[in-house]
């Protein structure tokens, strides 16, 4: 579930026909139907996942053992936007607190983090670090992302992005631009 609020649209899934998805609802063992209630309605869950752990792939790209990092969707859609600003803001946090931990919005809570730690989670931010995409989804997991991103400059809802329009996601996986212009 992470990985569908951190992407939107994990490459491991497939989408399945709305009659197998609904007929798999009612297949649900009635102690486990509360677990998504109030969440996914009517235990509707209308993709299944690859085979095997293919997931994991993209978690353990993501998630590094437990390091910090600033969610993609942020990055992708609103950080890299202004990311002179942001970075500005990162050492500012930096030069004024000697923290040990982080209280995050989402996700796990009071995480065992340092100063140094918390700006290599914007590293991404700062097109001339090596560090750079180090802790990044798989290209084809930020292609939905990148269409949005894309349809939102186009739409002048917001500016064009300065940093994270390098990474591949535009020319890999089911929502690439080559992939639609394939079988347009």
């Amino acid at each position: 579930m992470v990985q569908f609020g951190l992407v939107f649209f994990p490459s491991q899934i497939d989408v399945v026909p709305f009659n197998r998805a609904l007929k798999e609802a009612f297949q649900i063992n009635s102690s486990m139907r509360t677990l998504g209630k109030g969440a996914v309605p009517f235990s509707l869950y209308p993709w299944t996942w690859h085979s095997g752990d293919a997931d994991l792939k993209n978690f353990e790209a993501i998630s590094q053992s437990g390091k910090i990092f600033c969610p993609h969707i942020v990055t992708k859609l609103i950080l890299d936007r202004e990311p002179e600003r942001v970075l500005e803001w990162v050492d500012a946090v930096v030069r004024r607190f000697n923290f040990v931990r982080i209280l995050p919005g989402h996700l796990a809570n009071n995480v065992m983090s340092s100063p140094k730690e918390f700006k290599e989670a914007f590293e991404i931010l700062n097109s001339n670090s090596e560090r750079r995409g180090t802790q990044r989804p798989l290209a084809e997991d930020l292609a939905l992302l990148q269409q949005a991103s894309d349809l939102l400059t186009r739409l002048y809802v917001v500016d064009a992005s300065k940093v994270c329009d390098g990474e591949p996601a535009r020319t890999v996986g089911r929502f690439s631009t080559n992939r639609r212009n394939k079988h347009a």
